[in-house]
């Protein structure tokens, strides 16, 4: 099965990344991954150089966000249709216009307004994610609720429908939520120890 890259970040994210959008695209076809996903901290600002690009190169670009949250937590968002790219840059355009110049935090109570058509990875470093993971049940730390049977995996989530497999991400385990919006999905990365 071929490695596609989920959480890439352009120089576009200062400090976070030093490649321009289409030397990730051009890397991306050079190792042959069937797809990328480009991430950029607080915005979509390398998104369409990337997609252009990738799209030359015969690669699947996939768009996204790091979303830092008010928490001090980082969670990466990826859109998997035109309502998640709308979803998620009204969520970033919300965010920018609440904040100080400089600074875009996403509150974890604004997530389950804009679920349809994004996807989260939830993974070691995903802050309140994270913490609801590992147990702790504080009100801030468990935000929309647990998944059936008490699975942790899904705390993160605003309410679980099916925890069956999704085929946008095939390598990826991911539970299938339901939130005021619509349909949205998160992802939960595996690491092999």
């Amino acid at each position: 099965m071929p490695y596609i890259e989920l959480h890439a970040s352009s120089a576009f994210s200062f400090l976070r990344g030093a490649s321009f959008p289409e030397q990730l695209a051009e890397t991306a076809a050079r190792l042959e991954m069937p797809a990328m996903a480009l991430l950029d901290r607080n915005g979509v600002y390398g998104a369409q150089r990337f997609a252009v690009a990738a799209r030359e190169k015969n690669v699947r670009p996939i768009v996204g966000s790091e979303l830092s949250m008010e928490d001090g937590g980082v969670l990466p968002v990826l859109v998997q249709n035109r309502t998640g790219y709308k979803n998620l840059c009204e969520l970033l355009t919300q965010a920018h216009l609440r904040s100080e110049k400089g600074s875009c935090l996403v509150r974890w109570d604004e997530l389950a307004g804009f679920a349809s058509g994004l996807i989260a990875l939830v993974g070691s470093g995903s802050g309140s994610c994270r913490s609801a993971l590992a147990g702790n049940s504080s009100p801030r730390s468990i935000p929309f609720g647990e998944a059936p049977n008490g699975a942790r995996e899904g705390a993160c989530a605003p309410r679980i429908a099916d925890p069956t497999p999704s085929g946008f991400l095939p390598s990826t385990p991911t539970l299938p939520l339901r939130g005021p919006a619509g349909p949205a999905r998160i992802a939960r990365r595996t690491h092999a120890a």
